[in-house]
């Protein structure tokens, strides 16, 4: 009975050695996990920079963040998306460059056909030449018409639509260029009050002068309505712009800016600081805060000499 047991147990010498490479095998399955793990040490990180880096990260989503839902029209949700989709800022369809198109919300292909078009030679004279352009529809249009820059728009727009009219008596729009005029010129374009000049003479103030008449619904209790009826009499002269200079103003000059808050003010005044002056105004774009609707609306009142 012994000798059997004997026997059964035994193993030959090639048993042997599979059972010591399954052991070896084990072993190794077993360790190599814990091994690979003790070697691999974690990136350590300065919290500070990551502090930062998130602080940047939520300005930037809360800058370019889709329109809130108390601002969401669930009447008609289609063109409340389609609202959702464009950041409109003022803009000249004639020299807007293809970045520029993609930061008002067309894609890359739109925007590279609407470069193509001008290139070809073709212009547009007033804020409805736009239409020809596969990529205005109507609901696209009506979103950016206020925003629309062309200089001598008025003078444009009149010539355009006294030849529609042909010899048709028509009433005549008295007009004003919006960077010149006081406040009794100003009143005497349809839909103007005594009120609303007084508050779009002190914003331009503020501005250093509009760029573009759409600015016009940033004056308070300015409304769609309101704006629609006043827009066809006023243009601006954007040479009449006040410009101030990022080089050299101080952080109260560039906060008193409608479009610069402290934090954007400081930031430029610390990026000069730590960079050097800007060589040109497209250098502003680096400061994490500064993004492309922002640049686009105070590139015309930068200056860096």
């Amino acid at each position: 009975m012994k000798q059997q047991l004997k026997d059964f147990l035994s193993f030959g010498k090639s048993e042997r050695n599979a059972i010591l490479f399954l052991v070896v095998l084990i072993v190794l399955v077993v360790l190599l996990p814990a091994m690979y793990v003790s070697r691999e040490q974690p990136e350590l990180r300065n919290r500070e920079e990551f502090a930062a880096e998130i602080e940047q990260f939520m300005q930037l989503d809360k800058a370019s963040s889709a329109v809130s839902q108390q601002d969401f029209d669930f009447n008609e949700p289609d063109k409340a998306v389609g609202r959702a989709k464009f950041t409109p800022f003022q803009f000249d369809p004639n020299v807007l460059d293809e970045q520029g198109w993609m930061a008002l919300g067309f894609s890359s292909r739109q925007a590279e056909g609407i470069i193509k078009y001008r290139d070809k030679g073709a212009r547009f004279k007033v804020p409805e030449d736009l239409k020809r352009l596969y990529a205005f529809n109507d609901e696209v249009y009506k979103i950016l018409e206020p925003y629309i820059n062309i200089p001598a728009q008025a003078s444009a727009y009149a010539s355009a639509e006294r030849e529609k009219r042909g010899n048709y008596p028509a009433y005549e729009q008295f007009t004003a260029e919006l960077n010149s005029s006081d406040s009794a010129t100003l009143v005497k374009v349809r839909g103007i009050g005594p009120a609303f000049a007084r508050r779009i003479i002190r914003y331009r103030e503020k501005l250093g002068g509009f760029a573009s008449t759409g600015q016009l619904l940033e004056v308070y209790g300015m409304d769609s309505a309101r704006y629609a009826q006043m827009s066809k009499g006023v243009f601006v002269d954007t040479s009449l712009i006040r410009k101030f200079n990022v080089n050299t103003a101080s952080l109260e000059e560039l906060r008193a800016h409608p479009y610069i808050d402290y934090y954007i003010a400081k930031a430029l005044v610390d990026a000069r600081i730590r960079k050097g002056a800007f060589a040109s105004p497209a250098d502003v774009k680096s400061i994490p805060l500064i993004y492309d609707e922002l640049y686009y609306k105070l590139l015309p009142y930068i200056s860096i000499h």
